[in-house]
């Protein structure tokens, strides 16, 4: 068997790419129920965010990844098989572990270090393990990454500064503004949303309005700052007028807010609207970016607040590899001790030794010619207890299935661990 990581992520694609790959939560448990059901496939998860599509795989060696994912995107339509096929890169083996890992440890991210990656990596594994696909080299491989992502939290300052997506745009929004004087619309009530509010209301923003499909949400959200209310999204064309600030994040499939939608809204209009979408799929129809008034970003127009705050951290990331490092080198260890022929070896080995170093003690009580006589009593007796464990570890002469993997593993822990720790 082999892991195997395929992704499209901010690094290789622009967000124009990434939202025809972005899937909901039910689209990608079908996808995991239709892994389920690939007798290549042992064990798999989806990590899909803002800023990359991932699938890990654990698969028999010779499966085609690429082509069996080109497929499973199918039904998403041309657009986002075309996509797929374009821009996603794969790794195998220890790269594969490192690039989860580096995910976990926020090395991977737009914005270095910061936090909510780390959670998103925790959902993926609990869809996984929802659709029963996260079996034991799962188990342990995303525990090992929370892990990694909590050692190198704690033990650097690679979160340092700003740490999330949600305050760039904030920081965007202050340089555009003035945000003592403005009033801020925000669509969306989820935790990306929730964090621009508070940034808005540190920054001192004069009014605060927040639009959501689900009003009382929207309200709920609300009641925590000052001069702040809640609409819904039918209203929020009519609050236009009234905003100079606009800043979106939803997980909604299609644009919020079209130029077909606003237009009378915005025709007449001569003050500056600042617009910072931060939602994949974006929020907001890029053609609002034509009318005169508006000053249209997205999330990828992010990137100088974010490299100004990814200089602070670049001390930090030396220091957080060598973490990251030392955990892979523990996991792959650990993994490889999994191979199924040499653990039949050394556990035979092992036994036979044992059985020699005994018979050799006892030998003098057997008299002249016994003691030959009892070490092949002796290895015949270990190759007799042996039998049962080795048959089950190795039966049907294929790739090993998730019980004879726990069996192996548990023969490492109970035995071979002590060739290491005598």
């Amino acid at each position: 068997m082999k892991l195997v990581v395929n992704h499209l992520t901010y690094r290789d694609s622009p967000v124009e790419v990434r939202e025809k790959v972005t899937f909901t939560p039910e689209q990608r448990h079908a996808m995991l129920r239709q892994m389920h059901g690939r007798q290549e496939i042992g064990e798999a998860a989806i990590l899909q965010t803002c800023n990359r599509l991932e699938f890990y795989l654990y698969v028999k060696r010779d499966f085609d990844c690429r082509t069996f994912l080109g497929g499973l995107l199918g039904p998403a339509g041309s657009d986002a098989v075309g996509a797929w096929k374009e821009h996603c890169g794969e790794k195998v083996g220890p790269e594969a572990v490192r690039h989860l890992f580096e995910v976990a440890a926020g090395l991977d991210s737009q914005m270095i270090g910061e936090n909510q990656i780390l959670a998103q990596v925790k959902a993926a594994y609990t869809e996984s393990l929802e659709a029963h696909m996260s079996k034991l080299v799962f188990h342990r491989l995303f525990h090992n990454a929370f892990r990694v992502g909590k050692a190198v939290r704690t033990h650097t300052n690679i979160n340092c500064g700003a740490v999330s997506i949600a305050l760039a745009a904030v920081e965007l929004a202050r340089e555009k503004a003035d945000l003592s004087t403005a009033k801020a619309l925000i669509i969306g009530a989820g935790e990306n949303a929730e964090l621009v509010a508070r940034y808005l209301a540190k920054s001192g923003v004069a009014g605060l309005v927040i639009a959501n499909r689900d009003v009382e949400k929207a309200r709920t959200m609300a009641r925590q700052f000052e001069n702040a209310k809640a609409v819904g999204l039918a209203e929020v064309a009519a609050k236009l007028d009234e905003v100079d600030v606009l800043i979106s994040s939803t997980a909604s499939p299609e644009h919020i807010l079209t130029r077909d939608r606003v237009e009378r809204s915005l025709a007449g209009r001569t003050r500056p609207l600042l617009i910072v979408d931060i939602a994949v799929p974006r929020d907001i129809d890029p053609a609002l970016g034509q009318f005169g008034c508006v000053r249209l970003f997205n999330i990828d127009d992010l990137d100088g607040q974010i490299a100004a705050n990814r200089a602070k951290r670049n001390d930090e990331i030396p220091k957080a590899k060598v973490i990251v490092e030392e955990f892979v080198a523990q996991f792959w260890q650990w993994y490889e001790s999994l191979d199924l022929v040499p653990v039949i070896s050394r556990l035979t080995q092992m036994g036979l030794d044992l059985a020699r170093s005994e018979a050799k003690r006892y030998a003098k009580d057997f008299g002249p010619g016994g003691g030959e006589k009892l070490q092949s009593f002796a290895e015949s007796l270990v190759k007799k207890v042996l039998h049962g464990p080795i048959s089950f570890i190795k039966d049907g002469g294929g790739e090993p299935t998730a019980e004879q993997l726990q069996a192996i593993d548990l023969v490492n822990k109970m035995f071979l661990s002590r060739e290491q720790n005598p």
